[in-house]
């Protein structure tokens, strides 16, 4: 009995705890995007605001079903599921805050950019990436690198065929689950491989922003299904 115990408490430690509450973590264009769309998911969605009562707080979460807003962290800690939607100079400071996220899905659509300025100034050196800094201040986390490749606007209301979110990360299941979710929302994803390999995501963010320093604003840069 005793190793049967043990045995099923190393099979929960191994995999992520799954649920239908999706903490997002920020309130701009990409929180309000994957916000809403979980939501639509029918996921009860928290979203972490450093200010919840605000008046444009309280408008987001008005139109989002089933939603609320609290402080990051209390969301964080409510929630089975993380989406980190801030700023990218933010990410490192957000995630210290957070609390414990053991067994939580960490969701990272975060580019190490700042984009004020021509041209943009990446914020660490191509030898690290966003992704694995979340991952080793939650090692116990399961983070997955996703929507960091696309426009907020193409995840409410994805072309046809839909483009093909890299996803990045070093559990396996943690990363199914994530693909039936963005499949869920009308958009396509590939493995890309552990959290290392969103090095190369990230730095796509180059191509999606090079038409705004160039006055072509309905340019897109997405990845397509090979025919």
């Amino acid at each position: 009995m005793l190793q049967r115990i043990i045995l099923s408490l190393l099979l929960v430690a191994s995999g992520p705890v799954l649920g239908d509450t999706v903490a997002v973590i920020g309130t701009g264009n990409v929180g309000m995007a994957l916000g809403t769309e979980f939501a639509a998911l029918d996921h009860t969605v928290i979203y972490g605001s450093r200010s919840p009562e605000s008046q444009k707080t309280r408008a987001l979460v008005d139109k989002t079903p089933n939603a609320s807003a609290a402080l990051p962290a209390e969301a964080a800690a409510r929630a089975d599921v993380i989406v980190l939607a801030v700023p990218g100079m933010a990410t490192e400071s957000v995630v210290n805050a957070l609390g414990d996220l053991s067994g939580k899905i960490i969701i990272d659509p975060t580019n190490p950019l700042i984009v004020e300025g021509d041209p943009p100034t990446f914020i660490i050196g191509t030898d690290r990436s966003l992704g694995e800094i979340v991952q080793e201040a939650h090692p116990d986390a399961f983070v997955v690198k996703a929507f960091n490749t696309i426009n907020w606007q193409l995840m409410i209301d994805p072309p046809t065929p839909p483009p093909v979110i890299p996803l990045a990360g070093d559990n396996a299941e943690a990363k199914v689950q994530v693909a039936e979710w963005v499949r869920a929302m009308g958009l396509d994803s590939v493995d890309v491989g552990g959290i290392y390999h969103a090095r190369a995501t990230e730095y796509l963010i180059v191509m999606m922003l090079n038409n705004r320093f160039t006055g072509s604003e309905k340019f897109e840069v997405v990845f397509q299904p090979a025919e």
